[in-house]
């Protein structure tokens, strides 16, 4: 009850403090370029066995971590996206909402993760519009054009055995491939696997110079009248009879319904950690069942939603595969002597 409640307070400070304004991008050019993480639904993952689940002696078998050991990484993210008018999402260094009537998307996201890598090729291209208006003139606009490379992880799990080459080949192929080859450069996307919790609000402005540094703080604005929205709560890999009935069912954006939201990812929290140690059928036995899902990406590189779509299209044709642990331990040896 006492981890419980520290987390509640942190999480509440966390959402509900105002941050110090950051210089917002003047062009929304400056905000597509930004390097930042993107949540995406979840999708499934293909579970592999990890290099440590390689056996010492031939027949042996190593077992596998539990899930939440298996994560090695705990975060919780603010993400704040301007929603276009061609419904695409443009995520930047934005705290306040500069024009009336236009629509944000903020999520705060609680996720225990692993990263894997997914390699694309990428590349800048300079088109040039040409305007029926001869006295204005030609305007050059840069875009960022993406596509699928040969994923690393296509390969068996033999480590004995060298694919460099063999990727090597296969990558020059597909390169081949590509309109004006030799712009495009490969380029890798961290991909985040793992579960968590998700908050998400959805919000118009009905004025300007709203503030959106925080959920707590878009609560007050709500009740100030200032903007209106949907509010929504997520599971992401956790699911349960316990968990269900955690869930809030929020009909309205209000500060009442952010902080039972942010009590609820509390309470489910809570839940998943009475036993660190259990393994999945102990976490069924408790009414919570865990499985890896594919969380988020890190966008490395320029560009908004021409390039981010394209890589959330990959992630979905083929399951991306997860390389998970075996345990360590003096009787489940990582390596051998």
């Amino acid at each position: 009850m006492k981890l419980l409640k520290t987390f509640l307070l942190t999480m509440l400070v966390f959402v509900s403090c105002k941050s110090a304004d950051l210089p917002e991008a003047k062009t929304l050019g400056e905000q597509n370029s930004s390097y930042s993480y993107i949540p995406i639904d979840p999708f499934p993952v293909s579970t592999v066995m990890g290099n440590s689940c390689l056996p010492c002696k031939p027949g042996e078998e190593i077992p596998y971590k539990s899930l939440l050991n298996s994560f090695p990484d705990q975060t919780v993210r603010l993400s704040i996206a301007k929603i276009n008018g061609d419904g695409s999402l443009t995520y930047g260094s934005v705290v306040k909402a500069t024009a009336k009537n236009d629509t944000y998307e903020v999520t705060l996201d609680y996720v225990n993760v692993d990263v894997t890598q997914i390699p694309f090729f990428f590349r800048e291209k300079k088109v040039i519009y040409n305007s029926a208006d001869e006295s204005k003139k030609k305007e050059d606009k840069v875009v960022y054009e993406i596509k699928p490379s040969i994923r690393y992880d296509v390969f068996d799990n033999n480590m004995d055995k060298d694919f460099s080459s063999e990727y090597e080949n296969q990558k020059n192929q597909i390169r081949a491939t590509l309109p004006e080859k030799e712009e495009w450069e490969e380029k890798v996307v961290p991909v985040y696997i793992g579960v968590g919790l998700r908050v998400v609000a959805r919000v118009t402005v009905l004025e300007a110079n709203v503030n959106l540094s925080g959920l707590g703080v878009i609560g007050s604005e709500a009740k100030a009248g200032r903007l209106k929205g949907s509010l929504s709560v997520q599971t992401l890999g956790i699911t349960g009879r316990s968990v269900s009935s955690a869930l809030p069912l929020p009909s309205e954006i209000n500060e009442t319904t952010i902080q039972n939201a942010i009590l609820s990812i509390g309470t489910i929290k809570a839940q998943l950690y009475t036993n660190t140690e259990a393994d999945e059928n102990d976490q069924k036995n408790n009414g919570i069942v865990i499985s890896p899902r594919v969380v988020g990406i890190y966008k490395p590189f320029k560009g908004g939603a021409e390039v981010i779509n394209p890589i959330i299209s990959e992630l979905a044709r083929e399951p991306v595969r997860w390389h998970r642990p075996c345990k360590n331990n003096s009787k489940y040896p990582s390596s051998c002597n």
